[in-house]
């Protein structure tokens, strides 16, 4: 990816609660080695609550600043953009290969 395209990456991600599980959808640009664990529509159930402290320690120890918050019914909202997106897409994929996928 060049440095204009960097520059342009953000995504959105958000973990929601499906009963017993959790249920990932992915919105933005989407690296191409993440997107084969996404159905078309972007999603991944089930996958692995999204371990932030994991995230917050590794975001940071590469100054990748990024956004999450708590939703109202108890999901999580996570934001990036530019360079912290890539970032956020290496989490993602060690995230999803230790979650079952249920493919």
């Amino acid at each position: 990816m060049g440095l204009a395209a960097t520059r342009e990456a953000k995504v959105e991600l958000l973990f929601s609660r499906d009963r017993n599980a959790w249920r990932l959808y992915a919105n933005g640009w989407i690296a191409p080695y993440v997107r084969r664990k996404l159905d078309a529509s972007g999603e991944a159930f089930p996958v692995s609550e999204p371990d932030l402290a994991d995230l917050e320690r590794y975001m940071w120890n590469l100054d990748a600043p990024y956004v999450h918050k708590k939703t109202a019914v108890g999901g999580v909202l996570i934001e990036a953009k530019d360079r912290s997106a890539i970032m956020i897409w290496e989490w993602l994929d060690g995230h999803l290969d230790s979650s079952t996928l249920g493919r």
